[in-house]
């Protein structure tokens, strides 16, 4: 089971960088020619392509080949073995797991923080629907993920007045018009996924900037007279530096090179309406596209389903006294697993996954994975299927009561 993980976990992350490293190459000349709106629709390619990554092709009609009864050769303790690869896979799945809830409680602490820093939140007079807090400084923001509310710090009404209070609350509006907030918090469930790949991280960041220039293309587009107040109120709070809250959308930009495509874009004049359109169906076909490549590049359909394999090499006694799972065999406790596998040229078992296994967590799963190893058939099998790319589910039985009767 931990192996199947694991390869979905790699599967999945190659994909994403390829997404990322896709977009990363599109996303300004898409912006300079079709608006930031198109630009921003590019970063759907990389959620459309991971699930495609995911799409179990070749499942087939399922058969069973006929049960395989192992009996432990002696109830001797298990014989120490030699860690291999298939070993490292518990390990390793047990790394990653680790890894995720890590960094999902280091989201958790950042946003908790975040808000902690706010102080108490109440509602503006003149606007109840905003949120007002005790900090001081900073523009407006959408916090939350689910729910999210537009906050704005103590100051707000003394700093921002007329036009640019209307402009900066239209971008945070924008925002929630969009659900932007609970996109990103999607943002950082896969980036809690994917912890180790740093190109999921490098993508989450560039993802945001063109979040943010998309909504200020979006506030601009409809006045198109204020830009360059807008370009101010963004200049001003760029003096404020502080961190954006993991869920949510926060006004100033982080960093000097994001505001600086920020400003540059101010400068673009709008993008026509067909322009736009052409971009949004670009950026549609960039996610098609992608995902049908990684449709095919998926491994490919099992050929044939073995009903009746003739085996030439199964597990002895021997090897399964090595992997029988050690708490079952103290306590004389027997088991069944079903796996299913594909068959190699040579008539191995490759890509084996657990499919049941009975009583469960008692290690008699990740036994079979282990003994698999062990199997091999004959070129043909005997209901006359070719072995090679052949997939077989073989039910396995284990028993250890009865082994002082057979040595």
């Amino acid at each position: 089971m931990s192996a199947g993980i694991l390869a979905a976990v790699l599967r999945g992350n190659l994909v994403l960088a390829l997404a990322v490293l896709a977009i990363l190459a599109l996303r300004r000349p898409v912006r300079r020619r079709f608006g930031a709106q198109a630009a921003y629709a590019l970063w759907l390619a990389a959620p459309i392509w991971l699930a495609a990554s995911a799409v179990p092709l070749g499942a087939g009609t399922n058969v069973t080949a006929p049960v395989v009864a192992l009996m432990m050769a002696g109830a001797g303790p298990v014989a120490p073995l030699t860690r291999g690869t298939a070993e490292l896979a518990p390990l390793l799945t047990a790394i990653w797991t680790a890894g995720v809830l890590a960094s999902a409680a280091l989201f958790a602490a950042r946003q908790i923080q975040f808000v902690r820093a706010l102080g108490r939140l109440s509602p503006l007079r003149s606007e109840p629907e905003i949120l007002r807090g005790e900090h001081r400084g900073g523009g407006p923001m959408l916090l939350g993920a689910m729910r999210p509310r537009i906050v704005v710090p103590a100051d707000f009404e003394v700093r921002f007045t007329g036009l640019a209070r209307r402009l900066v609350l239209d971008h945070e509006r924008a925002h929630q018009s969009r659900g932007d907030a609970a996109i990103n918090a999607l943002v950082v469930g896969v980036r809690c996924l994917a912890w180790f790949n740093p190109l999921a991280h490098l993508g989450a960041r560039r993802f945001r900037v063109d979040q943010e220039i998309a909504c200020d293309a979006a506030v601009t587009a409809a006045r198109p007279n204020d830009r360059k107040l807008y370009a101010e109120l963004l200049l001003g709070a760029a003096m404020e530096p502080t961190f954006p809250a993991p869920f949510g959308c926060h006004w100033p930009p982080a960093g000097l090179h994001p505001l600086k495509e920020r400003l540059m874009m101010l400068n673009l004049v709008s993008t026509s309406a067909a322009r736009r359109r052409v971009g949004l169906t670009l950026a549609g076909a960039v996610a098609l596209a992608g995902a049908s490549a990684v449709l095919a590049a998926s491994p490919a359909p099992h050929k044939s389903t073995i009903v009746a394999p003739d085996w030439s090499a199964k597990p002895t006694g021997n090897d399964l006294a090595r992997f029988y799972p050690g708490e079952a065999a103290k306590a004389n406790l027997d088991g069944r697993a079903v796996i299913d596998c594909r068959v190699k040229r040579d008539g191995h078992l490759e890509n084996c996954k657990v499919r049941s296994e009975s009583p469960a967590a008692a290690g008699f799963g990740e036994a079979s994975l282990r003994l698999a190893d062990y199997f091999q058939m004959k070129p043909a099998s005997l209901d006359g299927k070719p072995t090679a790319g052949g997939k077989v589910t073989i039910p396995i039985i284990y028993k250890v009561s009865n082994a002082a009767a057979h040595p």
